[in-house]
């Protein structure tokens, strides 16, 4: 089968979403950073792998943006994948906490829960929520804040659920193959792309007046440097429908001609949503 490549380590909230989809330990393979995850796939033309691309609260993951950016035309999207992130603290049922683990994201965002609940626990902060429970899971008195699936991971228990307001915090995640796969319903799918042209007074409205007109929705759009000329811009785009459909098919028709480049990364599904 396929491998699957994620942002590692284990017990990540990457390693989740593919844990979840593709349950099967066996075919997930952990990479250090975004560029190896694009190494893994751009090596194995089997593989597959699932990036995170935007989060609710902390905003779009540029390394993945760019890193699809350089690559189009080598890769396709294949699925999108909604995760609501949950946070919760985790450790050993009957041992006092001493020491609470976290990235510093979440030791700040969760502070006076943590100054009211366990105010005498020291914390300290790691690389990210997957190290918090490593580190907690190895020491007596450890607890993370982290993902609920990391104490299944790591031997722990849900010690406690964190309230601290009502926000959704939801990740999209994409999944990416070296290999296009169409969508089953064209209707029910979005495509993403990769547009570049003249960084001018009314380019942009250009080359977007077509989707409006043709009332095609464009879901997200993201602004990105071109590499080495200031004079040029370049943008990731995900609107709704695929080839096949005639709206979407005369509107990136026109958009060609708004463009010096534009390319498509593939049609996807975007309806899974998974709970961490």
């Amino acid at each position: 089968m396929s491998p699957v490549a994620y942002l590692g380590p284990v017990g990540t909230f990457s390693h989740i979403v593919a844990r979840k989809r593709f349950r099967s330990d066996d075919r997930l393979a952990a990479c250090p950073s975004m560029g190896a995850i694009f190494d893994f796939l751009l090596n194995d033309p089997t593989a597959l792998a699932v990036v995170p691309l935007e989060n609710s609260s902390g905003g779009t993951i540029y390394d993945t943006v760019d890193l699809l950016i350089e690559n189009a035309g080598s890769l396709f999207v294949i699925e999108e994948i909604a995760l609501d992130v949950r946070i919760v603290l985790i450790g050993r049922e009957k041992a006092p906490v001493k020491r609470i683990f976290s990235h510093f994201v979440q030791l700040q965002h969760h502070r006076e829960w943590l100054r009211a609940n366990y105010p005498k626990a020291e914390t300290e902060a790691v690389a990210s929520t997957a190290v918090a429970a490593e580190r907690a899971a190895a020491i007596k008195g450890g607890a993370a804040l982290s993902a609920p699936g990391a104490a299944e991971i790591y031997g722990l228990d849900v010690l406690a659920r964190p309230q601290v307001g009502s926000k959704v915090n939801v990740t999209q995640f994409l999944v990416l193959s070296r290999q296009e796969q169409r969508p089953a319903d064209p209707r029910n799918a979005r495509t993403a792309l990769a547009v570049s042209f003249g960084n001018e007074s009314g380019s942009l409205y250009r080359f977007l007046e077509p989707f409006a007109k043709a009332e095609v929705n464009i879901n997200r759009i993201i602004s990105r440097p071109y590499p080495g000329k200031a004079d040029r811009a370049v943008f990731f785009l995900e609107i709704d429908g695929a080839p096949g459909l005639p709206a979407y098919d005369a509107v990136i028709q026109r958009a060609r001609k708004r463009s010096d480049a534009l390319y498509e990364f593939g049609s996807y599904s975007w309806k899974k949503r998974l709970k961490s």
